[in-house]
């Protein structure tokens, strides 16, 4: 009887080890998670004209030139990454660095998925590319894809798949990236 007691000790032991161990695996997972490396490639060449769609249905041209840096960001709602990454580009987008625009360009069909999407209430970034001409112009391959278009109209970086665009990390990239430039006129 004692020799059964101590198997089942030892068995129980072992088990609360595993589960303790399973434990730490799926903790250290979910913060490597929120702590994706920034993956930027520089770029230097011309940006594109694109014609959107805002929510209310008219449609909106972003010019490739404008009077302050634009991050043209792609993603839609049926994409796991861009799920998991659309939250940091809204936080960017309010509380970014004053001399770049966001814009959040999605290929979800429809209005309503994106409204459901974000509860009902669309953030003023979050623009829709109804036919794909967008992407097409940008060379999207793949979503979530973002570029960084400068003043003069020059795409000068690429964010290839996802990204934590809210953190200290991502201010300073984007920051070096758009110092020292005066805005087309």
């Amino acid at each position: 009887m004692n020799r059964r007691r101590w198997i089942l000790a030892a068995a129980l032991l072992l088990g609360a080890q595993v589960a303790l161990v399973l434990l730490y695996l799926r903790l250290e997972r979910e913060r490597a998670g929120r702590n994706v490396p920034i993956a930027m490639e520089p770029r230097l060449e011309q940006g594109r004209d694109i014609v959107v769609e805002r929510p209310d249905g008219s449609r909106l041209t972003i010019p490739a030139r404008s009077d302050r840096y634009q991050l043209v960001h792609f993603w839609a709602t049926w994409c796991p990454p861009c799920v998991k990454e659309i939250p940091s580009l809204t936080g960017l987008a309010r509380r970014g660095p004053s001399g770049v625009r966001v814009w959040a360009v999605s290929a979800d069909p429809d209005w309503e998925s994106l409204r459901e999407f974000f509860g009902g209430e669309l953030p003023r970034h979050v623009v829709r590319d109804p036919t794909g001409e967008a992407a097409s112009a940008y060379s999207v391959r793949q979503l979530p894809d973002t570029y960084l278009v400068d003043p003069a109209g020059l795409v000068i970086a690429r964010f290839a798949t996802r990204q934590e665009w809210d953190t200290a990390e991502m201010r300073a990239t984007l920051e070096r990236l758009t110092a020292g430039s005066e805005p087309a006129r």
